[in-house]
């Protein structure tokens, strides 16, 4: 028999948590659950919470004496039919207009936060320029061993300061003004006006020259703009400038956040893990950021910045379901080291300022393990049905919903829109960057895969647009010295573009190897500015196998698909057949090539507005022309004629035959030629959230 508790805000804790009589606090529900379970009772418990906002200082914590089972699960749900709103902080009353447009509310001395939350938005801090970046500029004569230690203006875009405030900060992209890979936000320690030369307090990851992007934070002199906001600290003083159309920020409902993360989910160690919890029908929101935020070191995230609303660890059996996780400071979900079997269905995640969801498990080499299979710690998770949007807000290189050593999960049927950086990332450890021995096991070529846990992965029928909105070098879907054994199969990937620099669709970079790549419809990617959309598919690595995927309506795209050999790691046995490539650039491009790099490329369907089918890039082959990246361009009969004639022998340049492609209709009508080819109907109605 269900057991059944209450929770409402008018509750009292002295009460018994009867419906009649709820309690006043989850706390003191988590308590009573934890009396029932240490008695031995085995039946399911239910804690429902009515409706209203529930504010936290402090996180909501569960650890392996809170567990239920599979068939005895804990589950912690709103009320039917009533709103659940449990808030990492509090809301700012008694404001005053101090300016102009600018308002002010007593914080408290000596309290401060990093970010600020007004009717279920984030507030921008304070910054300069108010909108987009600066750019940095060239060190002078004796500065140039100083590329770690801060930030040079260019002339006529100096701070108004004489000197460092308390807490100003810069949020930058280090990596030499090209690498737009990660950001950082870095401490000011001191700034020298006359040299227009600002000091960190510890250096940046990597060196910053000339033309990185910037912008300033943490002066109040920086509040120019409407929906800013700024703090002092030593005065105990929120400032804000409330948005366009807000006459008295009295009226809203301003939150401050008190911690970084929300609810807590964490066994003692991995060998007594929390399991058997459910949380239904919960909003959770408003966490506080860092300070200071440090990219990765290897990709692996700082312990310091391991943190989410919901955070994850020695966990198992774990659901999270029809939750909205809006409004984080970092994560939506951090999934930290020893995790399996998480469900993540039906949520939203939006607003946070990393990543979505973040699955990180043991960087190779870390831990108390005796190998790498006792290593493999993160995985087996179910990550469904989830919109996952507005996401990297403080953090660039944020994105939907990241793997970092953690395998044999689904990613299915998600939408996720609206990231700096990738929609889905795969990350590892390529084989050229392993030290010589793990957990005293000496790595080889034949054995480097075993320390490789993103494996065996299936990223399907997922939504994705409106990604890469602030960063270069990346892609929608994408993958970095992972496992093998991966499948992205069946996702839409659309609407989205390259805004400086370059960028792909579909990204297998550096040492991803073994991916099949199927029934993928890419459309409407395209490019502004700077920026070139190259590769709508790009494969590096070993093996991989792209097939029977849509691409389509990507006038802009330099190629459909994309090969390079780089950093010493191989790039082969490439196998291509049954692709659609409409209107969408040449067919392949070959940043660099050798005689092993495609293993087989045949049946593939191409058209572009009547025009002949060419191959770009690098070939031992006779050039007709330059392509628009210094290399050049190839007939298609001398590339059917290379390798003894072995690739696409049977490929056919001619119309698809679409339904109705102006109305964004791709199925293809009876007589299209694809079908001749092996083409497999792709299932446009799996696709998305259900």
């Amino acid at each position: 028999m269900d057991q059944s508790y209450y929770v409402a805000t008018g509750g009292d804790d002295n009460n018994p948590g009867s419906e009649r009589e709820p309690y006043r606090t989850i706390d003191r529900a988590v308590l009573r659950v934890r009396e029932i379970i240490a008695s031995g009772a085995r039946e399911p418990i239910t804690v429902y919470i009515r409706g209203g906002r529930y504010e936290r200082q402090t996180p909501l914590r569960f650890d392996e004496r809170d567990s239920g089972t599979a068939e005895s699960p804990v589950t912690y749900r709103a009320y039917p039919g009533e709103e659940v709103v449990i808030t990492g902080g509090r809301t700012l009353t008694g404001w005053v207009r101090t300016n102009g447009n600018i308002w002010r509310a007593p914080l408290g001395e000596g309290r401060a936060c990093s970010t600020l939350y007004a009717d279920g938005k984030r507030v921008q801090q304070a910054r300069l320029p108010a909108a987009g970046y600066y750019e940095t500029d060239s060190l002078p004569e004796g500065l140039d061993d100083t590329r770690q230690q801060g930030i040079r203006f260019r002339e006529g875009e100096a701070p108004p300061l004489a000197a460092a405030e308390e807490g100003l900060s810069v949020f930058v992209w280090p990596g030499e003004g090209e690498w737009n890979w990660f950001s950082e936000t870095k401490a000011v320690a001191a700034y020298k006006a006359e040299d227009r030369y600002m000091t960190f307090r510890s250096p940046a990851s990597w060196p910053i020259g000339e033309g990185s992007r910037f912008y300033l934070q943490g002066s109040l002199s920086f509040l120019r703009a409407p929906g800013q906001f700024h703090i002092d600290g030593n005065e105990g003083y929120v400032y804000y400038w409330p948005a366009d159309g807000v006459a008295d920020p009295s009226g809203q409902t301003v939150i401050v956040p008190e911690t970084t993360r929300l609810l807590q989910i964490a066994g003692s160690r991995p060998e007594q893990p929390v399991t058997g919890l459910v949380f239904h029908g919960l909003t959770l929101s408003c966490t506080d950021f860092f300070p200071e935020y440090r990219m990765m070191e290897d990709n692996v995230e700082r312990e310091e910045q391991r943190d989410g609303l919901v955070y994850l660890t020695n966990a198992d059996s774990i659901t999270i379901e029809q939750c909205k996780l809006v409004q984080s400071g970092s994560c939506g979900l951090f999934v930290d080291r020893s995790v399996k079997g998480l469900i993540a269905e039906r949520n939203v995640i939006s607003g946070f300022g990393h990543i979505g969801i973040s699955l990180c498990g043991y960087a190779p080499g870390e831990g108390p393990f005796v190998g790498p299979r006792d290593a493999d710690r993160n995985g087996h998770h179910r990550i469904a049905d989830n919109v996952i949007e507005h996401g990297g807000e403080l953090v660039g290189h944020g994105c939907g919903i990241l793997m970092y050593q953690s395998g044999h999960n689904v990613i299915t049927n998600n939408r996720i829109s609206r990231m700096p950086r990738y929609g889905i990332s795969m990350k590892g450890l390529r084989q050229g960057a392993m030290p010589p021995a793990i957990y005293g096991i000496p790595v080889t070529w034949d054995n480097h895969w075993d320390f490789l846990h993103t494996r065996d992965n299936l990223i399907a029928y997922n939504d994705i647009s409106h990604v890469m909105e602030d960063s270069q070098d990346g892609g929608m879907i994408e993958a970095w010295g992972v496992g093998r054994g991966n499948v992205i199969h069946g996702n839409d990937l659309h609407d989205s573009g390259i805004h400086f620099s370059f960028g792909f669709g579909i990204y297998l970079d550096d040492a991803a190897d073994d991916f099949t790549v199927t029934h993928n419809i890419i459309r409407g990617l395209y490019n502004t500015g700077s920026g070139k959309l190259w590769m709508l598919i790009f494969s590096k690595g070993i093996g991989n196998r792209i097939r029977n995927n849509l691409l389509v309506d990507n006038p802009m795209a330099i190629a459909a698909i994309g090969s390079q050999e780089m950093v010493g790691e191989a790039n082969k046995h490439i196998e291509i057949a049954s692709n659609i490539v409409y209107n969408s650039g040449y067919l392949y491009y070959f940043v660099n090539y050798d005689d092993q790099r495609f293993a087989s490329a045949d049946r593939n369907l191409y058209w572009k507005q009547g025009q002949p089918c060419r191959i770009a890039g690098e070939l031992p082959l006779p050039s007709a022309g330059p392509d628009e990246l210094d290399r050049d361009v190839y007939e298609w009969a001398d590339w059917r004629s290379l390798a003894d004639g072995r690739y696409d022998k049977s490929t056919v340049v001619a119309f698809p035959m679409f339904m109705d492609p102006l109305a964004g209709d791709y199925r293809l009508k009876p007589e299209s030629p694809a079908y001749l080819l092996g083409w497999n109907d792709i299932a446009f109605g799996e696709i998305g959230p259900k």
